[in-house]
């Protein structure tokens, strides 16, 4: 090669080379200078679906029986699905409620999980029903979350609760101070007898009175419609009294209600209006007839 074109290839061959190697130098260099990022930072998001819940089975309940004086514990169970899983149901959040109107409602907020089967789960729940609980119809509401606080709620399903006729009372015998013929508007020294509701139906009070038998002179009586009764003291001026006939106590009413808040009771008291003239003195009683009757009636 003659010395002219070796010349000529080394300029074309250094610059090939130099274009090159300065861009990577000045490039570093140039970085260090200004502090041009090399790399930078690349956000992600990513949104993920949630569906709700949903109570597909509520079972059925038989029409119950209040017991008296007491709760009836009532169990039924319910099938929740989730179309995410029958892992996202949140078993904590599985409650019931007996609801009706005009009546405080009746829950169970711990409702227990049972068995599962593919995206359903079933649960268990136990609702204590009381004895003054009103009759009729009431709603059986069930729902339940998923873990992501979505809400499922099924509240189409009834249950008949019946009614219940129950009544205590105190006292069952009552007296009289002692009388002279004369004598009126003498109320009774040991009454009122308090009527006590142990069911869940309003009521009214009926009482059937008899007369009373002369117990030394047999053929001789006070008779039943000497008497009245009333709700309120003394009862002077209340429902007059017939032998044996049964006859509402105009001014009384058996509400329902809880006993031991004082609901649910009525108190009758009664009065001696007068004597009859031709009576001697001695002891009257029922003994030789038969004993005054206090019923409820629906």
């Amino acid at each position: 090669m003659k010395r002219g074109e070796l010349i000529i290839a080394v300029v074309i061959f250094i610059s090939l080379i130099i274009p090159i190697a300065s861009a990577n130098i000045f490039s570093d260099f140039w970085g260090q200078i200004t502090g041009k990022a090399t790399s930078e930072p690349a956000s992600l998001t990513i949104t993920v679906g949630n569906n709700a819940p949903t109570i597909p089975f509520v079972e059925a309940i038989t029409a119950k029986d209040p017991a008296e004086l007491s709760a009836r514990s009532i169990t039924f169970y319910f099938t929740a699905e989730d179309s995410d899983g029958a892992a996202n149901l949140d078993d904590a959040t599985a409650k019931a409620y007996f609801q009706k109107a005009g009546e405080p409602t009746r829950s169970n907020e711990s409702c227990e999980a049972g068995s599962t089967s593919g995206n359903q789960k079933n649960y268990s729940c136990t609702i204590d029903m009381w004895y003054f609980d009103e009759p009729g119809s009431w709603t059986i509401n069930v729902t339940i979350e998923d873990i992501n606080g979505a809400h499922g709620e099924n509240s189409s399903t009834t249950f008949t609760y019946n009614p219940y006729y129950g009544m205590e009372m105190s006292p069952t015998a009552l007296t009289w101070p002692e009388v002279g013929l004369s004598a009126t508007d003498t109320g009774s020294n040991n009454d009122p007898i308090l009527v006590n509701n142990t069911g869940n139906a309003i009521l009214e009070i009926n009482i059937t009175g008899y007369n009373l038998q002369g117990v030394t002179t047999l053929s001789e009586y006070i008779y039943a419609n000497n008497f009245t009764v009333d709700n309120v003291t003394s009862g002077c001026s209340g429902t007059a009294m017939q032998n044996d006939t049964s006859l509402k106590v105009a001014s009384a009413s058996l509400g329902r209600g809880n006993l031991s808040l004082g609901d649910g009771q009525e108190t009758l008291y009664f009065c001696l209006k007068g004597l009859p003239q031709d009576i001697s003195s001695q002891e009257y009683s029922t003994a030789g007839t038969n004993n005054w009757v206090v019923e409820i009636v629906y």
